[in-house]
């Protein structure tokens, strides 16, 4: 398993939802169109609030057989035009 810090720009989407339609996991999708599991934690969280915007995260990402996953330290929501 290959672990480093880095950040990356996207939008937050939701990948995984309740029997009620609340979202239970999100992920960041890129620019690039990749797509980044969001791991749970306080940031997590937080970023469940902001679905559908673009915001820059940062933190350690690990990649398992082809799926990468992040544990958010920081973020910061942008402005959408």
């Amino acid at each position: 398993m290959d672990k480093h810090q880095t950040s990356i720009n996207g939008i937050i989407i939701p990948v995984d939802w309740n029997t009620e339609g609340k979202a239970l996991k999100i992920a960041i999708v890129t620019f690039d169109e990749d797509t980044v599991m969001v791991a749970d934690n306080a940031c997590c969280r937080s970023l469940m609030n902001h679905i559908r915007k673009t915001v820059t995260v940062s933190g350690e990402i690990s990649i398992i057989n082809t799926v990468k996953k992040m544990r958010v330290e920081h973020f910061e929501i942008h402005q959408n035009i």
